[in-house]
């Protein structure tokens, strides 16, 4: 199994764990875990760090990974609006480091507002472009000042749950897998998987011949984890 390999597999099962896109590549010299808004760095690398036990991903290890979180435009201006409008442009230059620390460490800002805040967000977004210290000028600038917005009850640090990702012999304990009470959305089977076992791709609604859900997205991807199964077939079992 190559590195690259791996590397699929990890973003299939963090993106399952995150509810959010989970992009795992190399960038010299590393390989990049990358993802936006969602969990927090600590919570998304605790919880690759406590799976890499369990070889998840081998041969490419979690000591090899470097992560990354970035935080899109309508999570800046959430952070700028629970801070509250700064008291001048300077004011606001120098509450850029503050604001960020906040973006850093609020997982899924999205859920943390109430439907009010959301829209204010997204019109500030726009209004600033998305740039961290244009949005805290607007609010500078606010008449009268915006107050601080209240941020909702905390909710869990990783909102998913693996389901889809086969594991080899030592399977992680169920609690490392994530949440067992996500809500389905209506019309969505919680057993048919979502994405392809091999490369993590999106997988269309329509199943395999004789009506059994897909597990593959194409018949590449099923040749090669047929192989891949066969390669390991003496040293693991499924779990």
């Amino acid at each position: 199994m190559k590195r690259s390999d791996g590397a699929k597999v990890w973003s299939t099962v963090l993106s399952e764990l995150a509810q959010v896109r989970v992009s795992v590549g190399w960038e010299r010299p590393t390989w990049r875990v990358s993802w936006q808004d969602g969990p927090t760095r600590e919570a998304l690398m605790g919880r690759a760090a406590a799976l890499g036990r369990y070889r998840v991903g081998a041969p490419l290890p979690f000591e090899d990974l470097r992560f990354a979180r970035s935080n899109s435009g309508v999570a800046v201006a959430l952070a700028w609006l629970a801070r509250g409008s700064p008291d001048s442009p300077a004011t606001a230059r120098a509450a850029i480091v503050e604001v960020e620390a906040f973006c850093a460490d609020t997982g899924y800002p999205q859920t943390r507002f109430d439907a009010g805040t959301l829209v204010a967000a997204e019109l500030l977004r726009r209004l600033g472009h998305g740039h961290i210290a244009e949005v805290g000028a607007l609010l500078a600038q606010a008449v009268p000042p915006v107050a601080a917005a209240n941020l909702l009850a905390a909710g869990s640090e990783l909102t998913g749950r693996v389901v889809t990702y086969r594991w080899p012999a030592g399977c992680p304990p169920d609690h490392l897998l994530g949440s067992s009470d996500q809500p389905v959305e209506p019309g969505v089977d919680p057993v048919r998987p979502s994405t392809c076992q091999r490369c993590g791709k999106p997988l269309t609604t329509a199943g395999s011949r004789g009506g059994r859900p897909a597990k593959y997205c194409s018949g590449a991807c099923r040749t090669a984890a047929h192989r891949a199964r066969h390669r390991t077939a003496p040293k693991t079992a499924a779990c």
